[in-house]
């Protein structure tokens, strides 16, 4: 019968479920810690947008190709942006088919909050499992991440992260 110790509790945890459960604790986490700072129906899409954003500006496009999803999904993501106040747009003046996207004083107010849940998320970690170690997993992860970064079939995984809310 499964009883809650260490090792049971590990037996019966394969290595996707754990990841999935943490990606949730983290999004839970994070989803909390803005939720207290007043932001709302945020998705991590947005933040990817914000996150990418060039001091020069950047198209939707360039965004889209970054994030690795397609242009329709990076789309939706810069208009409820847009609507919510976090970016702006203005007009590209080397090719008038396209925009340059900004951040405003909002997104970078958003983005300064965003550190400081992420600061307070990884304290929180290191509380449990040591500062060594949770640099360690960190680079495990990092170095999975960017083994698989390349690949085609990333591209509809992401479309369905960026509409993740947190």
């Amino acid at each position: 019968m499964y009883q809650n110790t260490p090792t049971d509790y590990s037996k019966h945890m394969f290595l996707s479920r754990l990841l999935v459960k943490s990606y949730r604790i983290v999004q839970s986490m994070n989803g909390s810690y803005l939720r207290s700072l007043g932001y709302e129906n945020f998705k991590i899409g947005h933040i990817i947008v914000l996150m990418n954003l060039a001091e020069q500006g950047v198209t939707t496009t360039d965004l889209a190709k970054i994030a690795k999803i397609s242009k329709q999904a990076m789309s939706k993501l810069v208009n409820e942006l847009i609507q919510e106040g976090y970016i702006i747009s203005a007009n590209n003046p080397h090719d008038l088919r396209s925009s340059f996207l900004f951040c405003t004083e909002k997104g970078n107010q958003f983005l300064e909050d965003l550190m400081k849940s992420r600061a307070h998320i990884e304290q929180k970690f290191a509380e449990i499992v040591g500062q060594e170690r949770l640099m360690e997993l960190n680079q495990l992860l990092s170095d999975i991440v960017s083994h698989y970064d390349d690949l085609e079939s990333i591209d509809s995984i992401n479309d369905k992260i960026a509409g993740t809310k947190i």
